[in-house]
């Protein structure tokens, strides 16, 4: 990507034809979730899509590993040096912005992460890197994620067998991987999974999950602001 820097190597505009290779998993037969999908990125020109056709398996967990590791192998074959790696059940919330979007995964590169979730369900520790990214120890949630170039090859070697879980494996591969807060993805709840049977059983699980991550979240944002407002306010007075 060939963006305009200052010499502080700060972004100062975006190309209107900056895209990113996207890659979406969906099994065929779930026509109402790529009907979704694509309506997710309407007019989103920013996303070159493709559609990929989900690896079936009689254990949805580990056909969805072997349909993730098929999209690796298609950015490889594809030379991408990042792409986003969707969900059919993805979301767009309300705070996606193309220009927001964009800089911050060209600055999560420059900060050599591996990969950078668009939201989480769940969460453990985490440290604000800046005021809309936060390095994370652990995070569930493979509905949009941003994966860059370093990363695509651990991803091929790691070892696995049907008990694998994405949400689960993704997070133990690497401690470069941050997430955008506020999210700009959610999932959406069709009412059943194909991977995750706990969705099946507890109605509403996955907007309950999304709502107490943002909730964190929110209070650990707003600490990071006052610490950081307030440090800038003392700066310059013990510059006088």
């Amino acid at each position: 990507m060939q963006i305009e820097k200052e010499q502080t190597g700060s972004i100062i505009s975006l190309p209107p034809d900056l895209t990113i290779p996207t890659y979406v998993i969906n099994l065929p037969e779930r026509t109402e979730r790529l009907s979704h999908i694509i309506d997710q990125f309407k007019e989103r020109n920013e996303f070159d899509v493709t559609i990929v056709p989900a690896v079936k398996h009689s254990i949805g967990a580990y056909g969805l590993w072997l349909s993730m590791r098929k999209v690796i192998a298609l950015a490889i074959e594809n030379d991408d040096d990042v792409i986003v790696m969707c969900e059919d059940d993805h979301q767009f919330t309300k705070d996606y912005r193309r220009e927001h979007f964009l800089k911050q995964v060209l600055e999560a590169h420059d900060q050599n992460v591996y990969y950078l979730s668009g939201g989480t369900g769940k969460f453990d520790h985490v440290v604000p890197i800046t005021e809309n990214r936060f390095w994370v120890n652990h995070c569930l949630s493979c509905q949009f994620l941003v994966l860059y170039r370093p990363f695509f090859k651990h991803i091929l070697s790691k070892s696995f067998d049907e008990k694998i879980v994405a949400d689960l494996a993704f997070p133990l591969m690497t401690s470069n991987k941050m997430i955008l807060y506020p999210f700009i993805s959610t999932q959406r709840d069709f009412g059943y999974s194909d991977v995750t049977e706990l969705h099946n059983i507890e109605k509403g699980i996955v907007d309950n999950l999304f709502t107490e991550s943002d909730r964190r979240l929110a209070k650990i944002q707003q600490a990071y602001l006052r610490y950081h407002n307030f440090s800038a306010q003392l700066i310059p007075a013990g510059k006088s």
